[in-house]
């Protein structure tokens, strides 16, 4: 016995000096790391800029098969990355670029959809991959989302010190190319153009090549003329084989040079007194009588510094090309640069406010084959988004997955989602409340695992202070600052305290060391929601097969809730809706019920003040019909006429509805909050479907002067040249509907001339959105839009204005603008 015990006392110590000396290795091996990163960090951005300029070896991943090795290399001068197979290449693809101004975000570590799957496959720190990739490490892997559609170039590094380079390096171009301003921004456009012409990579275009790239580029010019303006731009005399050439710097001159804005040089005469150059003094005339804008003389001249090309700016003297880059500017901008930042009250009650909000935001493209994303949650709170749904289900593996139930959409990890995208984004671009709308269809089991991701992941980021009653409202998004917060059922506080103590009585027997009594069924009484107490939402899964829907309706009439998940859920607790009555009797605050469009529209139509009321002190939330199979999106204007709060869109379908979306959260600083109409917010009564009088009437005059560098359509010919016209879409409280329409301008697209006046009634302008939208006249099909902006009525800023057009998913086609003169009259 004794020797047993010193055999024992033995294999302790030695257990004992072998977990020290491991210990000891990590602190050791942390030190070194703090020192790397401390290396790191001390490199100028100079050094990470030459070192992306020797190029690195990476491993490029599209799957857990699929894994190419190149040599990646930065091209400074035209801020682009080149890339290209490796001596022994895995697969053989052409030489490719990536252009700087495409990037639209760099992440380090395991952050995209192809990481998330690849590390839901395999053991998800260090895996030997084909090919005889390097050993994968998070931290030596980084990804490069690109362009429109957010896509990824997911790329492993051969160790965390050039990962780390290569993410410091891009991040900072990427931050640079945002800040440049809108006329260095047009030149790199025009530079970008310019390299797309030159085929041979010899640095000049020939006169027959740019007549082709000027068509390319919308615009009709007769050879004679063109001619004329290519040899004023060829100063170098450059040649191609025997014939005369430009380079980049001759091109954006000879582009330049195309380029007449006899509407801007009315506008110069008048205010120049007809000379050459305007003075300090003449332009703050112009900016404080025309643009009424409230200048100092100092502002003036520094605009002169920063927009006049020549050297009479050190006179303080504008000429017309300084001009006309000026009412190119972010100075002379449609929207109202003061709404930029959040400029509202955000001390009012939650229900006071309009809530940017996202339907079925996992899925890229439709409700039955669509693929699910941890992406597109994270393009959704990019554009403000403050409210997203995770319907979440039971995954195989025993962890909670997200897709649309019954159909063929791909599923994605619940865990990924809140760890990649809502912890990481959600308060990147809005510093107010984002909410979580949980679709719960997962047994108690899975929801405990909800809920252990969403309090170890999210922190103290996830409020979760039970409701103070006393209160009496909801409280403001400023009482809300940072914090998420969890839209799902809840169950009635004494069913949610016997299923916490049964809980914590089974963590006590097992940490006892014994069985507990009822291992399987503990939760059966505690856990259950009657159907009246829960969601009066139906069911977002209309596009199921009858027949599964009908087993799914079965299963609705008893809900399970895990007592873990439930007490997270607080302030915006989901509930079976009654009646109007009902809800003005004994409805509490920190409640809220979802409605189906179909219902929705029923209560516009027959209950459009008593739907007002229920707004003005409980949160409801719109969504469409589940008939609506390939994502389109119902209509959120009447639903805001009425005060509902969270009208939820698919955001990854453009069109009417999320362009109305873009103009109305567009306004308070992009934050995704907006304070509704007063009359919203009232103690008074009022029915937005009744005749508003003309109490708050204007009138618009909205001039379409003209246009510039409209784009062509989408597989447009080279040949092919637009007919653009302008739409001006109305739309608010019903009395407003209205629809104008300027003249067709055949053949040019690139300085399209209207100059027409549309005269524009608004009875209710704080209900008013406008949407310019300018299409391509056919005559035998679609009038295919080029480009459009929405904007509210009050974010209107009157004067000459520069409109920057956007594509229907709310992304700039800069340089691609409108010019118009906006004015308003009170009756």
């Amino acid at each position: 016995m004794d020797c047993l015990k010193l055999c024992r006392r033995r294999q302790t110590r030695s257990l004992a000096d072998e977990l020290m000396e491991h210990n000891e290795a990590v602190r050791r091996a942390e030190k070194a790391h703090e020192a790397q990163e401390a290396v790191e960090r001390s490199k100028s951005v100079e050094d990470v800029i030459g070192f992306l300029k020797k190029g690195s070896l990476l491993w490029k991943v599209k799957s857990l098969s699929k894994w190419y090795r190149r040599k990646y290399t930065l091209d400074f001068e035209h801020l682009k990355i080149n890339y290209e197979p490796s001596h022994k290449p895995v697969c053989v693809e052409r030489n490719t670029t990536l252009d700087i101004s495409d990037i639209h975000d760099v992440r380090k570590g395991w952050k995209t959809d192809i990481f998330n799957r690849i590390a839901s496959k395999v053991e998800k720190r260090i895996v030997k991959l084909p090919s005889s990739p390097p050993l994968v490490d998070e931290r030596n892997c980084f990804s490069i989302i690109i362009g429109i559609n957010k896509s990824s170039l997911d790329l492993v590094a051969p160790d965390e010190h050039v990962c780390d380079m290569w993410v410091r390096g891009l991040q900072h171009l990427v931050a640079v190319v945002r800040s440049l301003e809108q006329e260095k921004n047009y030149d790199r456009w025009l530079k970008r153009q310019f390299q797309s012409a030159d085929k041979d990579n010899n640095g000049v275009l020939d006169f027959d090549e740019c007549v082709d790239l000027i068509k390319q580029l919308n615009i009709q010019l007769d050879k004679q003329t063109a001619k004329k303006l290519f040899q004023a731009a060829d100063t170098d005399k450059r040649t191609k084989g025997d014939q005369p050439a430009l380079d980049e710097r001759e091109f954006v001159t000879f582009y330049h040079s195309l380029l007449k804005r006899p509407d801007l040089e009315a506008i110069f005469q008048r205010y120049s007194n007809g000379e050459l150059l305007m003075t300090s003094e003449e332009l703050a005339d112009f900016l404080r009588g025309e643009q009424k804008m409230n200048v100092t003389s100092d502002f003036c001249r520094e605009m002169i510094e920063t927009y006049e090309p020549s050297e009479s700016k050190l006179a303080g003297l504008l000429s017309h090309d300084g001009f006309q880059m000026f009412m190119s500017s972010k100075q002379v901008h449609i929207f109202n640069p003061e709404h930029s930042m959040v400029y509202q009250d955000m001390e009012q009650p939650m229900t006071h406010y309009f809530i940017a909000s996202s339907h079925n935001t996992y899925l890229l493209g439709n409700q039955l084959t669509g693929m699910s994303s941890v992406e597109a949650y994270i393009i959704a709170l990019q554009k403000g988004c403050r409210c997203v749904e995770l319907d979440c289900w039971d995954g195989d593996d025993g962890e909670p997955v997200i897709y649309h139930g019954y159909t063929l959409t791909s599923k994605i990890r619940f865990c990924d989602v809140i760890s990649d995208a809502i912890k990481p984004y959600a308060f990147q671009y809005s510093e107010y409340p984002l909410i979580l709308s949980i679709e719960n269809h997962c047994s108690v089991h899975q929801q405990a695992r909800m809920a252990h991701h969403l309090k170890s992941i999210l922190g103290d980021m996830l409020f979760v202070t039970p409701v103070d009653e006393s209160l009496g409202k909801m409280p403001s998004p400023k009482h809300f600052h940072k914090k998420i917060l969890l839209k799902a059922k809840k169950l009635p506080s004494d069913k949610e305290k016997q299923g916490l103590q049964a809980l914590t009585q089974k963590v006590g027997a097992m940490m006892d060391g014994k069985k507990s009594p009822r291992p399987s069924t503990e939760c059966d009484e505690s856990c259950t929601v009657d159907e009246s107490e829960s969601d009066n939402s139906e069911p977002e899964t209309g596009s199921a097969p009858e027949e599964l829907t009908a087993k799914h309706d079965k299963k609705k009439k008893k809900k399970m809730i895990a007592p873990a998940l439930s007490v997270l859920v607080n302030y915006i607790k989901a509930v079976h809706f009654h009646s109007f009555e009902q809800s003005q009797l004994a409805g509490k605050w920190w409640t809220m019920s979802s409605f189906g469009e179909s219902k929705a529209l029923g209560f516009v139509a027959d209950h459009a003040a008593e739907l007002v009321e229920y707004n003005k002190h409980q949160l409801s939330r719109i969504y469409p019909s589940g008939k609506r199979q390939d994502s389109s999106n119902l209509n959120p204007v009447p639903f805001w006429n009425t005060g509902c709060q969270i009208v939820a869109l698919n955001y990854q379908t453009p069109g009417k509805p999320t362009s109305y979306n873009q103009g109305m959260f567009r306004r308070n600083g992009g934050c995704g909050y907006v304070l509704k109409p007063a009359m919203l917010r009232s103690v008074d009564r009022f029915d937005p479907t009744a005749d508003p009088g003309d109490m708050f009437r204007q009138t618009l005059k909205l001039r379409i002067i003209s246009g510039a560098y409209i784009p062509k359509p989408a597989g447009s010919s080279l040949d092919d040249i637009i007919d653009p016209y302008v739409n001006v879409y109305v739309t608010g409280h019903p009395a407003d509907e209205n629809k104008l329409k300027t003249a067709v301008v055949k053949n040019n697209g690139f300085n399209p001339v209207w100059d027409e006046l549309l005269t524009i009634p608004v009875r209710m302008p704080d209900f008013c959105l406008l949407d310019l939208v300018v299409r391509d006249h056919s005559t035998t099909g679609s009038n295919y839009i080029l480009g459009h902006y929405c904007i509210h009525f009050d974010d209107l800023m009157p004067g000459y204005r520069y409109v920057p057009l956007e594509d229907m998913e709310g992304n700039s086609l800069s340089p691609a603008s409108l010019f118009v003169h906006v004015e308003f009259s009170h009756q």
